[in-house]
Formats: structure tokens, C-alpha cells, sequence
């Protein structure tokens, strides 16, 4: 039974990123796995779509004020749910739903208060796969 990994779909090449774009990433040797795509953010909020930060922990709207950070969280549940064998996870950098470790945070005056911040979805996707192997990418 080949090996789960579950891949941020923008790695791959899928074009779901905020402004329709993708970030794919050659590096990563997925021969003889199970790939298990996924786009915490288009499932929410489509393509393209706003831009979203964190601000003091929520996971915020730039343009509509919108807290979306229940209906991340919701995606990361589902993902574990159905796939709870996944053993390793490639997260995008950066994103305030992926990032392990590099996600922009602000405070509630929108002053940036970190650059190593955990995603929303990513966070709960942790808490929910402990015994995954969890690793964050670039991308190009």
C-alpha cells in the first residue's frame, strides 16, 4: 500500500492560489505515494479571491473583514477525517492557512507583530495528524 502525502495543491501546480496562480514545487520526490491534494483557502473562499492574514490568531478577510478561521479549521477536520493514515504533509510558506512557520502576524492595529506564525490550517492539522511528518515549501 503505497505511502499517504498530503500536498498543498499550489505545489503541485494546481492554479488555486489568491490571484489564480500556483507555486509549484519541482523538488519534491512523490514516485510510489498516494498524493492527496488539498486548498484549505479555495475551498473557502474560491479563485482568485482576497487576500487573508492573521491577526491576533483569526485569520482575516484584507479586503472583506471576514474571519474565515472556522471554515479552515473545518477544511484541516475533513482532511484528517477522511484520510486519518496521511504520513507526511507538504504546507506552502507563508500562508496564513499553511505555514508551519512563516506566516505574517499582526495585531489588531495591523502592525506586524511576527513573521514565524503557524497557518490556521496547518495548526489544527497538526493537533489532529501527530504521528505525520509535517514540512513547509516554497514553491516557485
Amino acid at each position: 500500500m503505497p505511502k499517504k502525502v498530503a500536498v498543498s495543491a499550489c505545489l503541485l501546480g494546481h492554479k488555486c492560489r489568491y490571484d489564480g496562480g500556483h507555486r509549484k514545487e519541482s523538488s519534491l520526490d512523490l514516485e510510489g505515494c498516494e498524493v492527496i491534494p488539498f486548498c484549505p483557502e479555495e475551498k473557502v473562499l474560491g479563485t482568485p479571491r482576497q487576500t487573508c492574514d492573521l491577526y491576533e490568531g483569526r485569520m482575516i478577510g484584507n479586503e472583506s473583514g471576514e474571519d474565515v478561521s472556522e471554515a479552515i479549521e473545518a477544511q484541516a477536520i475533513a482532511l484528517a477525517q477522511s484520510h486519518p493514515d496521511i504520513k507526511e504533509v507538504y504546507l506552502k510558506s507563508k500562508s496564513p492557512s499553511c505555514a508551519l512557520a512563516s506566516a505574517r502576524e499582526y495585531d489588531k492595529d495591523g502592525k506586524l507583530v511576527r513573521s514565524d506564525a503557524t497557518g490556521i490550517f496547518a495548526k489544527k492539522l497538526k493537533e489532529l495528524l501527530p504521528e505525520a511528518t509535517f514540512y513547509e515549501k516554497e514553491g516557485k
